[in-house]
C-alpha cells in the first residue's frame, strides 16, 4: 500500500469517526486523543511523542502503526 494509500484510508477513518467523537462531546466528555483527556498523555509517554503534537498527528500516527 503506497502512502498516498494509507493517508486516504486515514482520511475515510476521519470521516467515519466523526459521529463516534461528537457523541463523545454530546455527553460532556474528551475523546482520548484530546488535549484534556489524562489517557492521552499516557499514550503520548508510552510512544515518546512530544505533549504538544497535534491532534490530528496523534491519530496519524497511531492509525498508521498498523502499516508497519
Amino acid at each position: 500500500m503506497s502512502a498516498a494509500d494509507r493517508e486516504a484510508a486515514f482520511q475515510r477513518h476521519l470521516q467515519m469517526s466523526t459521529r463516534y467523537i461528537e457523541a463523545i462531546h454530546e455527553a460532556g466528555d474528551l475523546a482520548w486523543f484530546e488535549d484534556g483527556h489524562p489517557r492521552r498523555y499516557v499514550i503520548l509517554a508510552q510512544l515518546g511523542m512530544d505533549d504538544d503534537i497535534e491532534e490530528i498527528d496523534l491519530r496519524r500516527a497511531l492509525f498508521m502503526r498498523r502499516y508497519r
